[in-house]
């Protein structure tokens, strides 16, 4: 049989060990759910740069559109203004024609 001592001496021994394991088994669980949440706000900063990188493609977009479809009406609208005035012209130089004969 053993020595009282030695298994005095065993079992505290015992305790320090797990003790330290489960400190060490928190400290990695620790570590581990740092990770996870670095890495899940680091995502979500993805996510967030991602929606205002197509968000500002959209804005930018819409005003090439904008400036597309205005100067295109602006077009269609001297070009409208351009005929009009082709056309006034043509009667009444036709109407001189006419009142000359």
């Amino acid at each position: 049989m053993l020595d009282p001592n030695v298994e005095i001496f065993k079992d505290e021994l015992k305790a320090i060990i797990k003790a330290e394991l489960k400190a060490e088994l928190e400290a990695e669980q620790e570590v581990e759910i740092e990770e996870k949440e670095y890495s899940s706000q680091s995502q979500y900063n993805k996510q967030i740069n991602h929606n205002t990188l197509i968000q500002k493609q959209i804005q930018g977009q819409s005003a090439e559109n904008e400036a597309e479809n205005k100067a295109e009406a602006e077009a269609v609208s001297d070009a409208d203004a351009d005929a009009k005035a082709e056309s006034e012209s043509e009667a009444e130089v036709e109407q001189e024609k006419k009142s000359y004969c």
